[in-house]
Order: structure tokens, then sequence, then C-alpha cells
């Protein structure tokens, strides 16, 4: 995960773009569909998979495990 610092600039860090993800979200939207949908602001999936995660553990997001589906909170 990146994170801003001396070398990495605040737009390029994975904090930055966990935004990305929140900004236009659509109820209960699958984890696929929200990476079609923001995949221009990730260098790759798993940068993407690193700020789900984030977003996860701060309990801004829910991911249906059998569904595969995001409830944003």
């Amino acid at each position: 995960m990146l994170v801003p610092s001396k070398f990495t600039r605040l737009e390029e860090s994975t904090i930055f773009k966990m935004r990305c993800i929140l900004a236009n979200k659509n109820e209960s939207e699958s984890v696929i569909e929200t990476y079609l949908r923001t995949k221009d602001f990730f260098c790759d999936a798993s940068e993407f998979l690193y700020a789900l995660d984030v977003l996860y553990v701060l309990g801004s997001v829910n991911i249906q495990n059998d569904l595969g589906l995001i409830d944003y909170a």
C-alpha cells in the first residue's frame, strides 16, 4: 500500500485513491463492477484491492461474501 511520503505524492497514494471508490458509488454493486468503474484511477488490480481492504477495515464498506456485492456504510 502506498502512503504519502517524501517520495510519494498524496495523489499517488492508495489512501487518496480510496475516494475514487466512494465517489459515484452505486448501492450493492459487485467488486468487479466497482473495479471497472474505478480502474482508470488505479495502476493495477492489486492497488484497487488494497484500497478496498482499507475501506473495509475502516468500516466504510461491507462485502457480502456469498454474492460478491459491496454495501456502502
